[in-house]
């Protein structure tokens, strides 16, 4: 991984509010006080999968996948919470966005179960999601997710492509950049899908970064259009991260967080062997109680 660093881009509500990170490093201006402090102690840019934030910034989810722990501002809404753990009820999540509205109870979700999804979101989305289950085959199967950009500009993420929806009165051109990047992954029969990870832009439709990649391929194609100030920031720390100790850095960081991955894949992995056991030796039990006699296991030789 010291060899393709990962590359990290929230935007915020204004210009001057952003997040970029790259390699080991970062440059962030204006973003709420929790995440600013998230940025300094917690997030890892290599294994952040993705971060949503809302219109104003305050609200934001970061999702660490090696860890497979959401960070998230003290504040988040209850519903949000519930997801992010599976509790009262609510299916766990397994990416959420949100929405151009102020309103903080306003997000996406895509679950972990295949075919779970919840939203609560102005009436334009819903109809527009509620369309979409009637027209496109295996929606609720299909969808991994929603981003969502300034007024109704939206694009769906489906396992197999993406759907995009412009706001008319703010994307009126086929020269519109976003509108060119779509057009041009969004060809039939292509194939193309846009990983979570990627973002779009609410103060300006022009800005973006997306990532593409296609089924059962490992290339990833990023497209990015970013205020040139945000630009040159990342550029920044590009060249930072081509030096000989940054890339030595990022080796050791990036090794130390593997390990903490397979541990909690280990650590998974016995508690379901164990489960499995658990069961099985409850079956043998029943199937005992039921014929009067015991159950001897015999090992395969």
């Amino acid at each position: 991984m010291a060899g393709n660093p990962s590359t990290v881009i929230v935007l915020g509500p204004s210009p001057d509010s952003y997040y970029v990170g790259y390699g080991r490093r970062h440059y962030a201006e204006n973003m709420s006080t929790s995440f600013m402090d998230h940025a300094k102690t917690a997030l890892n840019i290599s294994f952040s999968l993705w971060i949503s934030v809302s219109k104003t910034a305050q609200t934001w989810i970061d999702y660490n996948v090696a860890t497979t722990n959401f960070h998230f501002n003290d504040d988040l809404n209850q519903d949000i919470r519930d997801h992010l753990s599976g509790a009262n009820g609510k299916a766990a999540a397994e990416f959420v966005s949100f929405p151009d509205s102020e309103d903080p109870s306003h997000y996406f979700v895509k679950c972990k179960n295949q075919g779970a999804w919840n939203a609560v979101l102005p009436d334009y989305f819903i109809q527009q999601l509620s369309k979409m289950q009637r027209e496109v085959a295996d929606f609720d199967i299909g969808i991994k997710g929603m981003l969502f950009g300034k007024g109704k500009t939206n694009i769906s993420l489906f396992q197999t492509g993406f759907q995009a929806n412009f706001d008319e009165e703010d994307i009126t051109s086929e020269d519109h950049p976003l509108y060119k990047v779509l057009l041009e992954f969004g060809q039939p029969n292509e194939g193309w899908c846009i990983q979570h990870g990627s973002t779009l832009c609410f103060y300006d439709s022009q800005f973006f970064y997306l990532k593409f990649k296609k089924p059962q391929e490992n290339t990833i194609q990023m497209r990015w259009n970013l205020p040139s100030h945000i630009a040159a920031k990342l550029e920044e720390l590009k060249e930072i991260a081509q030096k000989p100790e940054e890339q030595i850095a990022l080796m050791q960081e990036n090794q130390s967080w593997q390990q903490v991955a397979m541990m909690r894949i280990n650590a998974q992995m016995n508690t379901t062997n164990a489960l499995a056991n658990l069961m099985q030796q409850g079956s043998l039990n029943i199937l005992a109680a039921a014929s009067g006699g015991t159950i001897v296991e015999r090992p395969r030789w």
